[in-house]
């Protein structure tokens, strides 16, 4: 049952990972596209992208409010998953992926693809890997939950496992919940160490 489990989570991680990398380049393209076409948007884009970064004067303060942030985006998955529709808990995991494409794209400034690459491996891959594998596991843990909902919504037998909802919610503070913590913490207090030595 454990090797199935962990089976599972592999291919989630693997898949999604996959899925990342097309989102993540799809929509740094189209941002540069709409740079050259609709400049205007792209200023008003960014101007909301900075008013959502987390207000902070120092680290600490910036971890906090990164940690909230980042934990409120894995519960949204697995509150999602109530919805008795199948794979709706992506949506959080796929903005998110198109949220760094929106970054990076606007990092490429006169072409300067170099500019993006290094902005990508300082800046977001760091606390990245750890993050968007945390988010994996939590759409992991709600496809779970989610199919386990609809058998109950559907079933004609009603039948309701309470030992694997108890499992789903220990592997997620097990797993999700400490992943996010140590990912906010790099990125509060390595990031911006790697941002500045990189001259950004």
């Amino acid at each position: 049952m454990i090797k199935e489990k962990q089976k599972i989570l592999q291919q989630y991680l693997k898949w999604g990972w996959l899925a990342f990398i097309v989102i993540t380049v799809v929509f740094t393209l189209l941002t540069i596209q709409l740079q050259h076409q609709q400049p205007q948007l792209v200023r008003q884009l960014l101007i909301e992208i900075r008013q959502m970064l987390p207000p902070s004067r120092n680290n600490v303060q910036l971890f906090g409010a990164i940690l909230l942030n980042n934990e409120k985006v894995a519960l949204m998955i697995l509150f999602l998953a109530l919805i008795p529709i199948p794979g709706i808990y992506w949506l959080t995991f796929l903005a998110t992926s198109s949220s760094v494409g929106l970054v990076l794209g606007l990092t490429v400034k006169n072409g300067n693809w170099f500019l993006a690459v290094k902005a990508f491996v300082l800046g977001i891959l760091p606390h990245g890997i750890i993050e968007m594998s945390a988010l994996l596991i939590a759409v992991a843990l709600a496809a779970q939950l989610n199919q386990q909902w609809r058998r109950f919504l559907f079933s004609k037998k009603h039948t309701h496992d309470n030992t694997s909802l108890k499992s789903i919610l220990l592997q997620y503070v097990i797993l999700v919940v400490p992943l996010i913590a140590v990912a906010a913490m790099i990125e509060s207090f390595i990031t911006p160490l790697l941002i500045k030595w990189g001259g950004f």
